[in-house]
C-alpha cells in the first residue's frame, strides 16, 4: 500500500498528513485486526522479507545447522 498524502507544515516542519478518505478507510480496516500499530508494522516487515527471500529451509535443516 502506498499512501498519497498532502503534508501540512508548521514552522517548516511536517505537522499533519491529509489522505484520501477511501485510503483512510482501507488503512482503518487493515489495522482493525491488529492489537497495535507496532504489530501491524511487524506484519508488513515480515511480508516484505518473505517477498525478498529466494531460498527456504526446513525447521529440521535450521536445527541441524544450529546444532539443536
Amino acid at each position: 500500500m502506498t499512501l498519497k498524502a498532502q503534508i501540512i507544515e508548521s514552522e517548516g516542519k511536517p505537522k499533519f498528513a491529509v489522505i484520501d478518505y477511501r485510503e483512510y478507510e482501507a488503512l482503518q480496516e487493515s489495522l482493525a485486526s491488529f492489537d497495535s500499530l507496532e504489530d501491524f508494522l511487524d506484519y508488513i516487515h515480515a511480508i516484505n522479507i518473505k517477498s525478498e527471500t529466494t531460498s527456504w529451509h526446513t525447521l529440521d535443516e535450521v536445527k541441524r545447522e544450529l546444532g539443536l
